[in-house]
């Protein structure tokens, strides 16, 4: 049995082939990486993350779109329930961007418990709901925007190191293997 290492010339005549393979895969591995890889500090402490963050953060905690859609599917019902009722009037009047506060909140159990205390579960759900709503959007919002920052990374950058990777990978396992004959 005769071992012949580093031949592959009379296997292959070159070592092109297996190292365009393993660029071609680098590449698509590199490429899948730009996205893949989460974002690092330099990335988040950029002043458009940062106020993106920050926007979405405070459209969160306030009056927002998200709290007005929320809203508008409960006025669609054509018959409302009490809780209901309280809860779509504690939020006239806001403006968007403004917070709803804890006073307006009392004041909606304040009006629950006179008229009907049966209801006040119903009304600490639906300000759970719109909160959880306002939670889920938000987590949609972030996610969106840290694959739009991630979208602006050099893409060259990640393709050609994965390239350079794959085919280096390819030439030393094209290298290193051996034929056993015999």
């Amino acid at each position: 049995m005769a071992v012949d290492a580093v031949n592959s010339y009379n296997n292959n005549n070159t070592c092109l082939v297996p190292m365009a393979k393993g660029a071609a895969v680098g590449a698509a591995i590199g490429w899948a990486l730009k996205y893949g890889y989460p974002l690092n500090n330099d990335e988040k402490t950029t002043k458009e993350y940062i106020h993106s963050m920050n926007e979405i953060k405070r459209n969160k905690e306030s009056f927002s779109p998200w709290t007005r859609s929320y809203i508008d599917e409960i006025n669609l019902k054509k018959e409302k329930s009490l809780a209901e009722d309280v809860f779509v009037s504690t939020y006239d009047g806001l403006k968007t961007g403004e917070k709803i506060g804890k006073d307006r909140i009392l004041k909606a159990f304040r009006i629950i418990n006179e008229k009907n205390p049966e209801s006040a579960p119903e009304l600490s759900r639906l300000f759970h709901d719109a909160k959880f709503q306002a939670e889920k959007i938000a987590k949609k919002a972030v996610d969106a925007y840290k694959l739009a920052t991630k979208h602006f990374r050099p893409t060259g950058f990640f393709v050609v190191t994965g390239a350079v990777v794959g085919a280096t990978v390819a030439l030393l396992h094209d290298v290193m293997k051996t034929d056993v004959k015999n």
